[in-house]
C-alpha cells in the first residue's frame, strides 16, 4: 500500500521531523490523520500521535504504541463538529479528537490499525502494510 497523500503531507511539515526521527530503517508511514492539537500516524509498526509543537516537546511531543493485541483503539462519539478516538494499552489511556471533516479517515486508519494487529507481527514488514 502507497501512503496517503496525508500521510506525505505530514512527513514534509513541521511535525514530520519529529516523527521521522523515531521510524525504524524499515517502517513505513502508511495513514496520517490531521486531529485537533496532534497528528495521528500509523505505520507498518506503530502508532503514533505527533503533537503539533512537538519540536518544543521532547518528551511529550510524540507518542507511540507498538501494534500488539493489548492495543485498543476505538472510535467515540462525534458531536459538535469533531469526533474522539480512544487509545488504550493497559491502564494508558489517551484520547484524541478528530473533526467530522477528518473523520472517515479516521476509520480507515482505525481498520488499517486493526487489520495490522490480527495479522501479527510477521505481516509488519514493508510491503506487509
Amino acid at each position: 500500500m502507497e501512503p496517503s497523500p496525508k500521510a506525505i503531507e505530514l512527513l514534509t511539515g513541521p511535525a514530520g521531523g519529529a516523527l521521522r526521527a523515531t521510524l525504524a530503517p524499515t517502517e513505513r508511514l502508511t495513514h496520517a490523520v490531521p486531529a485537533i492539537g496532534c497528528t495521528i500516524a500509523l505505520t507498518t509498526r506503530r502508532l503514533f500521535v505527533v503533537r503539533d509543537g512537538s519540536a518544543f516537546r521532547p518528551k511529550t511531543g510524540v507518542r507511540e504504541w507498538p501494534l500488539e493485541p493489548s492495543l485498543d483503539v476505538k472510535p467515540g462519539f462525534v458531536r459538535h463538529g469533531s469526533g474522539s478516538i480512544v487509545i488504550r494499552l493497559g491502564r494508558d489511556v489517551t484520547s484524541v479528537f478528530v473533526s467530522t471533516g477528518e473523520w472517515a479517515a479516521a476509520l480507515q486508519l482505525i481498520g488499517a490499525l486493526r487489520a495490522r494487529v490480527r495479522r501479527g507481527p510477521a505481516d509488519r514488514t514493508p510491503g506487509g502494510g
